[in-house]
């Protein structure tokens, strides 16, 4: 019962993702979705910037529509600085449709006026400790000054749009240009709207493709379509995984594989009490007889007997609270789930409770409580029941479901746990070890390419640092920078794709030990490589050349600018192994993409913190006033794990609970069976029966339940995990193991169990056991 409590309690945090805000229902994200010529679709899960102000006021399935725009940048105050990386622009309009609690100050006017902020409670701990932090002024970049004008409560962890500083959507103009408000071709604007109540979304999204059309008279030249998606605010985290998630999602099939556990665990709970309930009436028959002997009718018994029941489950009930307080900090360590994500307040808690333990009463009760009540006292009197096979069936059906269920999830875990294993294990096409990355300095002047390589010269002096290089996103995340509307030179528009883009200097293939599979790398000794771009194996495929060599020296149209192909790179996993190959474009950006960039640093020592500390102290010599932000590219790659790290522990933690469950009732059944047969376990030692032939005869029929219950379980468990690994790109193979290893499991655990009562009984006097009964 606790454990079915705290995977509801998981699955419910899961599954609530962004349905505090008020009229959650009715809110949606728009998102963005762009489709070539030969019907190649490229879905993003945000939207182009001008769709909100074009839809706003103009349709009425709409009541309010407002964008965000994410940032990240380098945040002052005084002396106090931080890398900020949950900021957002915002439009006032998006606080009408998303209902974030602010407990000081008015979205609604303060973000309508430029250089205005909005901060967390957390932050404003951060930075101003326990000053008011009303009428404060923060740095963003040491280039634009905000107010602070108001704060609002930490944004909860069943949020998918997380963020700590707001800024007014205004000053985006004088970041971007006004140009950037009509850019039908960008993306990145993360648009919301309250929709009316009743409006049909698919109808809603037929009915924007005329704006669409109208605003975009291009689309015709290039064979194009773009499409605007609604997507229901409470689906995000569970289904959504397009370009430009802010952070990755949730998954649905994971979550409900839990809930099944959940289920499978009170159901095992609940056959082994009606297992033991209906084994155990043999021993209670006489007590029936006698009792309606002297008088009892069949409705006094069912009470006693379903009392009986309630008694048990009620303190069931209670001893599993006790529980559940008890494992519930180990349990939010074990998930994930934040530990203020309390239960005891939540209505769905105490349903659950309620529903659990009436139905546990009455499905546990039932049959047990029937059987019972049914005895008829001349047969049970006389001391026929005995040998009565009455519930027999019933048991050895329930074992066998306990059986089935016990080796779907030991297999369940086994795949779950040996895909992650695959994926970690899997050559990636680049080395991570050793590799410390800064996040590049956004407070910089027009000397800042001197700076860094003075910067870069200085650290390479040091025997424990090999190589230095600047890019614009290391691997382990999905690259923001996209493009579309990419082709070869000569070709028509309309075969233009879009490409994920990626900044590098001289160093970045050699840092990365990243391999050309034809061509070089950019070259200090080629100075047209400004004008050069290397390609990716998937990007080759994607612009139709023959191969990698026919690639090289060939010229590319980005964007109407001429290009020359100086090499191609062996496709390396950028995300996860659970991702597909993307097709990248690498650019010579020696110094980043404006004043975004990371910094890599290769060591060559195990102690590194004698290097972070020299590049610390370096880092604040050249570049001050830029906070000093790191992290360690092995632990930054394998975070793209850690949502199915938590999974799978949490799914073999209750897998096992099951099975332990499973050999608890075996563990009844079997010593509730060598009770019965105690005499005939002496009588079979008196005629020379040894230990091992008596414990193969009474163990016969449940190692008979076992393999009925294997070749019961064995479709469905190919086709579950099967399906659950088709969610990944990249994916073990079934192995023969995976089916066997459970099965003797099981076998042994059984063998075991019953051994241990077998044993017992033929190694005791064989006198005691024909005296018995």
């Amino acid at each position: 019962m606790a454990a079915f409590l705290l995977i509801l309690r998981y699955v419910n945090f899961e599954k609530n993702y962004d349905k505090f805000h008020e009229n959650s229902k009715r809110i949606y994200r728009l998102r963005y979705e762009r489709t070539d010529s030969k019907g190649d679709a490229v879905r993003f899960a945000s939207c182009c910037p001008p769709a909100a102000a074009r839809i706003r006021g103009k349709y009425p399935e709409v009541e309010k529509i407002g964008r965000m725009l994410h940032f990240s940048a380098s945040v002052s105050f005084n002396n106090i600085k931080f890398r900020e990386e949950r900021m957002y622009f915002a439009e006032p309009e998006v606080f009408e449709v998303l209902k974030f609690k602010f407990s000081k100050g008015d979205p609604l006017k303060g973000l309508n006026e430029p250089n205005k902020t909005f901060i967390s409670q957390s932050t404003a701990k951060k930075y101003f400790g326990d000053l008011n932090p009303i009428g404060k002024t923060i740095s963003v970049d040491k280039k634009n000054d905000y107010q602070i004008v108001g704060i609002f409560e930490d944004i909860k962890q069943n949020s998918h749009l997380k963020f700590d500083i707001l800024l007014p959507w205004k000053n985006l103009e004088s970041m971007y240009g006004p140009e950037y408000y009509e850019a039908w071709g960008h993306t990145g604007s993360f648009t919301y709207l309250l929709a009316k109540p009743g409006i049909n979304p698919r109808v809603f999204e037929k009915k924007l493709q005329p704006l669409i059309e109208s605003e975009c008279p291009w689309l015709k030249e290039y064979k194009m379509t773009i499409d605007l998606k609604m997507q229901p605010l409470t689906d995000i985290h569970l289904t959504s995984h397009f370009m430009q998630e802010y952070e990755a999602n949730g998954d649905r099939d994971s979550v409900n594989l839990l809930f099944v556990v959940a289920v499978f665990i009170i159901l095992m709970a609940w056959v082994n009490y009606v297992n033991l309930s209906t084994s155990r009436s043999l021993s209670r028959a006489k007590e029936v007889g006698l009792r309606k002997v002297v008088g009892a009718s069949r409705s006094q018994i069912v009470v006693q007997f379903f009392f009986e029941t309630v008694i048990i489950n009620l303190i069931s009930i209670l001893i599993a609270l006790g529980l559940v307080k008890i494992s519930l900090p180990l349990f939010s360590q074990l998930s994930g789930i934040p530990h203020e994500y309390g239960i005891w307040t939540q209505s769905w808690f105490w349903f659950a409770f309620t529903i659990m333990f009436l139905v546990g009463v009455f499905l546990s009760g039932l049959y047990p409580v029937v059987a019972m009540s049914s005895f008829k006292h001349v047969t049970v009197l006389r001391g026929k029941l005995g040998k009565s096979t009455k519930g027999i069936n019933l048991r050895k059906t329930l074992v066998v479901f306990q059986f089935a269920v016990a080796l779907i999830l030991l297999t369940a875990t086994l795949t779950v746990f040996q895909q992650i294993s695959f994926m970690r294990n899997q050559d990636l096409g680049f080395d991570k070890e050793q590799t410390l990355v800064l996040r590049a300095p956004r407070v910089r002047d027009k000397t800042y390419p001197s700076k860094f390589d003075s910067f870069r010269e200085t650290l390479l002096q040091r025997a424990d640092i090999e190589k230095i290089c600047h890019v614009t996103e290391v691997p382990g995340k999905q690259i923001y920078w996209d493009a579309g509307g990419i082709m070869k030179a000569g070709e028509d528009i309309n075969q233009g794709k879009n490409y994920q883009i990626i900044g590098i200097d001289y160093d970045f293939a050699d840092l990365f030990d990243l391999k050309f599979v034809a061509g070089r790398n950019f070259s200090k000794e080629f100075p047209s490589d400004k004008d050069g771009l290397i390609l990716n194996e998937t990007s080759i495929q994607w612009m139709g050349f023959e191969n990698a060599a026919s690639a090289v020296g060939k010229q590319v149209n980005y964007w109407g600018k001429i290009y020359t192909t100086v090499g191609v790179l062996k496709d390396y996993h950028q995300q996860s192994l659970k991702e597909a190959f993307e097709p990248h474009i690498f650019r010579f950006l020696p110094y980043g993409r404006d004043v975004r960039g990371m910094i890599a640093i290769k060591m060559n020592i195990k102690d590194v913190k004698d290097a972070v500390d020299a590049a610390k102290q370096k880092y604040d010599k050249f570049f001050p006033g830029n906070p000093f932000d790191y992290f360690f590219l092995d632990d930054y790659y394998n975070q793209q794990y850690k949502s199915d790290l938590q999974f799978g522990r949490v799914f073999s933690l209750f897998s096992t609970l099951i099975i332990f469950i499973t050999v608890l009732g075996i563990f009844g059944l079997s010593s509730f069976s060598v009770t019965q047969r105690t005499k005939e376990i002496g009588i079979r030692k008196v005629l020379g029966a040894n230990v091992s032939k008596i414990l193969l005869i009474l163990s016969k029929d449940f190692l008979i339940l076992i393999v009925v219950a294997y070749g019961i379980s064995l479709l469905p468990t190919i086709f579950g995990v099967n399906k659950w690994l088709e969610s990944f790109a990249n994916r073990m193979s079934l192995s023969g193991w995976l089916f066997v290893v459970p099965f003797a499991v099981v076998f042994i655990i059984t063998i075991l169990t019953i051994g241990s009562h077998v044993i017992k009984a033929a190694l005791a006097n064989p006198v005691e056991s024909l005296r018995y009964e």
